[in-house]
C-alpha cells in the first residue's frame, strides 16, 4: 500500500455550511493577525481554498502522509521563524496552523463540530488582548456566526437558509442569557473581575517615563490614547484648569534634563494635608510601569500601593492589566518641616552652570529678599523676554541647553520651562523639584467623568517655602495661560486660526459635523466606561455590595449558591417544557421531507434548488441502491400528499421517513 496515495474518502460536508465555517474562522483569526506570522494566515486561506476544491464531486481528501508533512512543516517553520515554538506569538501561530490543517481534513459531523468548537475558542482568544465593548460585540458576532453555521449543517439547505439558521442561533443564545446572568451575579467570585491580559509585551505601553528631557513631553502632545478615566462619586469636581494629576517626582537635574535622583526617606504625611476632600475613582489603562495617578495631593491609603517621597502613589506591581482604584485627595499642603535628605536633594545643583545663568539669578537675589519675590522676578523675566510656548522648539544641546534656552532661542514646551525654572530656583537657594503627570482632561458630560489622554501629559515645579511647605508653581501658566485654562487642544487650535485666518474660515463649515461626531464619540466612550465599570469590574467587592442591596449580605455563600443553582434548574425545566410542547400550525409533511433531504445531503447527495421531488427521488434511489425501494416510496407518498386533489393521510409518509436508517434518531419527534 502506498503511504502517500490520495485518501479514498470523499467529502460529506455540504458546501454552504463549509463556506460559513471558513468565514467564521477567518473572522475569529482577524483580531489575532498582529500576533500571528503572516505566512500562517496566508496558509489558512490556501487551506480554505483547497478544502472547497476537495468538496467538488469526485474529489478526494488528502492522504494521512500529506497531512503529517503539512503538520511538521508548519510547526517547524514557526519554530524557525520565532526561534522557539514556546511563547505567545508562536503559540497562536501554531494554533492557527492546526486550525487550517483541521479544516483540510474535516469530513463528517464530528469533524465539523470540532471546527465549531475551534471557532468558539478562537473567539475567546480574541478577548485575551482586549475586553472593551466593541471587541465583545465582535466576539458575540463570531459566536452567533459559528452557531448559525452548525444549525445550517444539521438542518440542511443552501446559503438561502442562512438567515433562518441565524434566527434559530439567535434564539438559542437568547435562551442561554438568563442562565449566564444568574451565574454572573450569584456565583461566588474568588479571583476578581473579568479583566485579563496575556503579556506585558503585547500591550500598548503608555508614554510617561521617569526621565524628563527636551522633547519627552512634547512627543506625546498629539497622542490621543486614553491613559485613564476618573469619576467623582461625591460630585466634588474641580475645574479642569485645576486638575493636576500627580504621577512622579524628579529630584536630580542637569540643566534641561531631570531624573529620579537618590533614594530618600519617606515623608511624614499625617496632619500636613488639608482642604476639601476630593474622592476619585480612576480606571487606569495598562502602561507597563508602576505609575498611579491622582489629583494633588493624594491623602488616603490604597491597597496594593505605597507612597513614595514626593507624595506620589506607586503600585507594588507593574500595571499590565486595566487597574481600577479609589483615592482621596486634599489640595492644600502645609508641610512645616523638610527632612534633611530631602532638602539636600532639592538644592543639588547641576555639575555645570553657565556664568550668565548665575548672573541672572544673582540679579534677582540682589533686588528681592524673600523666596516669594524671587519667584515673582523669575515670572516677570519669562513674560518680559517674550518666551514662546511651542511643540517644535528644536533640539537643545545637553551641555549648553539651559543657557541657549534662556538667552537665545527662548522657545520650548512645558518640560523646557519646568526644568529651567526648577534649576533657577535651586541657584537662588530655594528647594525645588519637578512633578510629572497630566493636566486637565476632557469632561464627558454624558457619563459624568473625565477622560485623560497622553496629549494631556504635563510637567510642573514645586518649591518649598518655610511657612507653607511644598507649593506648586507652573511656569507654563506664566508663558501660555490659555494652555492651562482651556487645554492643549483648544490652545493649539486657537493659535492655528490666528496664524492662518483663511484656513480658520474654511474650517468653520465643518465645525457642526465635528461636534456631532465628537458627541457620538463621547457617547460611545461612556458606554465603554460603563461596560468596564459594571461588567469587567464586577469583582468580589462589587458582588458583596450587590448582595447587600438585595438584602442578602448576611446570607452564606453556600445558601446563595444553592438558590442560584435551583433557579437555574427551574429555568432550564421551564425552557424544556416550552420547547417540548406540541406545536400548532406546523407542517409535519414539509418538515419530514426537509429532514429526509438533509439526511441524504449528509450522505453526499445534495438536492439542487431547482430540482423537483420526483427527479430528486430518482437520483437518490440510484445513489443509494440499498435504500432505493424506501426512497421511491417516500418520494411517491410526498408527491401524492402535495399534489393529489383529495386530502390523504400523512401517517404512511411519516412512517416511511422514520424507517430511513440514517434518519431514525432525528425523526423520533415526527
Amino acid at each position: 500500500m502506498n503511504f502517500f496515495r490520495q485518501s479514498r474518502y470523499t467529502s460529506t460536508v455540504p458546501t454552504a455550511p463549509l463556506i460559513g465555517m471558513i468565514i467564521a474562522l477567518f473572522c475569529a483569526i482577524l483580531p489575532l493577525m498582529e500576533k500571528v506570522a503572516g505566512w500562517v494566515v496566508v496558509g489558512f486561506l490556501v487551506a480554505a481554498v483547497a478544502r472547497l476544491a476537495f468538496n467538488r464531486p469526485g474529489a478526494r481528501l488528502p492522504s494521512l502522509a500529506t497531512k503529517l508533512l503539512l503538520f511538521v512543516g508548519s510547526v517547524g517553520g514557526i519554530a524557525v521563524a520565532y526561534g522557539s515554538p514556546i511563547g505567545i506569538e508562536p503559540g497562536f501561530s501554531i494554533l492557527v496552523a492546526l486550525v487550517a490543517l483541521k479544516l483540510i481534513e474535516a469530513n463528517g459531523s464530528r469533524d465539523f463540530h470540532v471546527l465549531g468548537l475551534l471557532g468558539f475558542f478562537l473567539g475567546l482568544c480574541d478577548l485575551f488582548f482586549s475586553q472593551d465593548l466593541m471587541r465583545s460585540f465582535y466576539v458575540a458576532g463570531i459566536v452567533l456566526l459559528v452557531l448559525a453555521t452548525l444549525v445550517l449543517f444539521h438542518r440542511g439547505g443552501g446559503a438561502r437558509n442562512y438567515l433562518r439558521s441565524g434566527w434559530v442561533a439567535g434564539k438559542l443564545l437568547a435562551q442561554a442569557i438568563p442562565i449566564a446572568v444568574l451565574l454572573f451575579l450569584f456565583f461566588p467570585r474568588v479571583y476578581g473581575g473579568f479583566r485579563f491580559q496575556f503579556s506585558q509585551s503585547l500591550m500598548n505601553v503608555g508614554g510617561m517615563s521617569d526621565r524628563l528631557s527636551p522633547g519627552s513631553i512634547s512627543s506625546m502632545a498629539l497622542n490621543g490614547d486614553i491613559v485613564f478615566r476618573a469619576d467623582f462619586p461625591d460630585g466634588n469636581i474641580p475645574p479642569l484648569s485645576s486638575m493636576y494629576w500627580r504621577g512622579g517626582v524628579l529630584w536630580r537635574g542637569e540643566g534641561l534634563t531631570w531624573v529620579l535622583g537618590p533614594f530618600l526617606s519617606h515623608e511624614a504625611r499625617n496632619g500636613q494635608l488639608s482642604g476639601p476632600l476630593i474622592r476619585q475613582r480612576i480606571s487606569l489603562q495598562p502602561h507597563g510601569g508602576r505609575w498611579l495617578f491622582a489629583l494633588d495631593r493624594p491623602a488616603s491609603e490604597l491597597k496594593g500601593a505605597t507612597y513614595q517621597p514626593g507624595s506620589i502613589l506607586q503600585s507594588r506591581r507593574v500595571i499590565i492589566n486595566r487597574f481600577r482604584y479609589e483615592v482621596v485627595s486634599r489640595p492644600d499642603n502645609h508641610e512645616l518641616t523638610l527632612p534633611p535628605d530631602h532638602r539636600t536633594a532639592a538644592l543639588l545643583l547641576p555639575a555645570h552652570v553657565a556664568p550668565e545663568v548665575r548672573a541672572l539669578v544673582d540679579s534677582w537675589k540682589a533686588n528681592n529678599a524673600s523666596p516669594e519675590q524671587i519667584v515673582e522676578a523669575a515670572g516677570r523675566y519669562f513674560r518680559r523676554e517674550h518666551f514662546t510656548y511651542t511643540l517644535q522648539p528644536g533640539i537643545y544641546n545637553d551641555s549648553t541647553g539651559l543657557e541657549e534656552f534662556l538667552f537665545k532661542r527662548r522657545q520650548g514646551f512645558c518640560e523646557h520651562y519646568a526644568a529651567a525654572f526648577a534649576t533657577l530656583m535651586r541657584l537662588a537657594g530655594i528647594p525645588s523639584r519637578i512633578v510629572l503627570g497630566y493636566h486637565g482632561g476632557e469632561y464627558n458630560s454624558i457619563g459624568n467623568y473625565v477622560i485623560v489622554r497622553q496629549s494631556d501629559a504635563h510637567s510642573w515645579c514645586e518649591i518649598w517655602l518655610k511657612d507653607s511647605g511644598w507649593q506648586r508653581v507652573d511656569p507654563t501658566d506664566m508663558i501660555a495661560p490659555d494652555r492651562i485654562a482651556s487645554g492643549l487642544a483648544s490652545y493649539l487650535e486657537s493659535h492655528a486660526s490666528q496664524s492662518d485666518p483663511e484656513n480658520a474660515k474654511r474650517s468653520l463649515t465643518a465645525t457642526g459635523l465635528r461636534e456631532v461626531q465628537h458627541d457620538l464619540q463621547l457617547a460611545w466612550d461612556s458606554l465603554n466606561y460603563q461596560w468596564d465599570l459594571r461588567i469587567l469590574n464586577f469583582d468580589e467587592e462589587a458582588q458583596i455590595n450587590f448582595l447587600h442591596t438585595l438584602g442578602l449580605g448576611n446570607t452564606s455563600w453556600v445558601t446563595i449558591l444553592l438558590w442560584g443553582l435551583l433557579a437555574t434548574a427551574l429555568f432550564v425545566a421551564f425552557l424544556t417544557y416550552l420547547l417540548r410542547r406540541p406545536r400548532r400550525g406546523v407542517d409535519k409533511v414539509a418538515e419530514a421531507y426537509a429532514a429526509f433531504c438533509h439526511a441524504l445531503a449528509r450522505g453526499g447527495l445534495q438536492r439542487e434548488p431547482w430540482e423537483g421531488a420526483q427527479h430528486f427521488g430518482v437520483r437518490a434511489a440510484a445513489q443509494f441502491p440499498q435504500q432505493a425501494t424506501l426512497i421511491e416510496r417516500i418520494s411517491a407518498l410526498y408527491i401524492q400528499l402535495r399534489y393529489a386533489p383529495a386530502k390523504t393521510d400523512p401517517a404512511p409518509f411519516l412512517d416511511a421517513v422514520r424507517q430511513l436508517p440514517r434518519f431514525t434518531a432525528m425523526a423520533k419527534r415526527l
